[in-house]
């Protein structure tokens, strides 16, 4: 069987990308498949094995190659956003993990709020402010309150994500956000407490089950940011998380509740604060392409359920090829 495993492109988050494909590779290799890597880069255009190009030029070596099946391997603008999905849906090349509306929604932290709260789900208060506005951020600054958060619209790992102390930072930091190219930022209540991660993973039968809950424990970042991420040491990350059942019990019901409300399929992973003054529950956001680095939270997570990291890509590989649709031949229509 042969799986293409589809990696980099244009985000911040190309390197991790890089890191989440090559332990799939791994994964498949040990399971007997024969992966096929699509390496997307920077700056744009792509190389495959015995090729190189353009985006629509790796497309057409991917579809002419007859894989099974696809991995996206990508975190961030291109891979997560809906715009490699759609393209491999025109293509008719399964793949895992959420379709095109459900990523580009989660993707976007506003519009994700925005799905929270229809559904009655625990949010944050948050301002958004659109590209091209000239915000009164000292206005903002009175309604949130201070310390708050700026987010950009389109970024995960921590990317475009800032703590934010004073009325004069905010508006430093919030036109330089604002001129990076985003299309709209967010200015959200801090809210602190203890941090945890749900991964939600779908079986073969179509159910979905909530896995260990993860606590995470910056120990030199102020947040779990991009350092305290992806740097060993940096952060305790504590899976099966020390809480008592009921508390574990409501974090899985919040984590598939984010999960249905925003249509994902297969796979997600839902971040949550603990308030430490009202002990109550704040969504902060869903991942539809979670990391599969050695240092990841979902890969964690699935061990402390007894799933092994191979055992983890098989499924995914297993929920991609019952996706996988049947050839349609042109009809000779208009």
């Amino acid at each position: 069987m042969k799986v293409a495993v589809l990696q980099g492109g244009r985000s911040g988050e190309h390197d991790i990308s890089l890191a989440s494909a090559r332990a799939v590779e791994g994964a498949l290799t040990s399971l007997g498949y024969e992966p096929w890597p699509l390496v997307f880069g920077r700056l744009g255009g792509a190389r495959w094995p015995g090729g190189a190009g353009s985006f629509a030029q790796a497309l057409l070596a991917l579809e002419a190659t007859e894989v099974d099946c696809a991995v996206i391997a990508m975190h961030g603008a291109d891979g997560e956003d809906g715009r490699i999905q759609a393209a491999l849906e025109l293509c008719e090349v399964a793949y895992q993990g959420s379709r095109v509306t459900s990523s580009a929604v989660a993707l976007d932290k506003a519009r994700t709020k925005t799905v929270y709260r229809a559904v009655g789900l625990p949010v944050a208060e948050d301002v958004v402010v659109a590209a091209g506005d000239d915000p009164a951020w000292s206005a903002l600054a009175e309604q949130i309150g201070l310390p708050c958060v700026l987010k950009t619209a389109e970024s995960g790992s921590s990317v475009g994500i800032e703590i934010i102390d004073s009325e004069t930072q905010l508006a430093e930091r919030g036109a330089a956000l604002l001129a990076t190219g985003t299309d709209s930022l967010m200015v959200e209540r801090y809210v602190t407490g203890r941090e945890f991660t749900v991964a939600v993973l779908e079986d073969l039968d179509g159910s979905l089950r909530a896995l260990p809950p993860v606590e995470i424990r910056p120990v030199v970042a102020r947040f779990f940011d991009y350092t305290a991420k992806y740097t060993p040491g940096a952060t305790d990350e504590i899976c099966p998380a020390p809480i008592d059942d009921d508390l574990a019990d409501h974090f899985a019901a919040l984590g598939i509740a984010a999960h249905r409300a925003l249509g994902c399929r297969h796979y997600s992973r839902t971040d949550v604060i603990l308030c430490e003054d009202t002990q109550t529950s704040v969504l902060l956001e869903t991942n539809t392409l979670p990391g599969l680095t050695p240092l990841s939270l979902f890969p964690k997570a699935a061990v402390a359920a007894g799933m092994s990291f191979a055992e983890l890509v098989r499924r995914l590989v297993d929920l991609a090829l019952r996706e996988r649709a049947s050839p349609r031949p042109f009809d000779g229509g208009g």
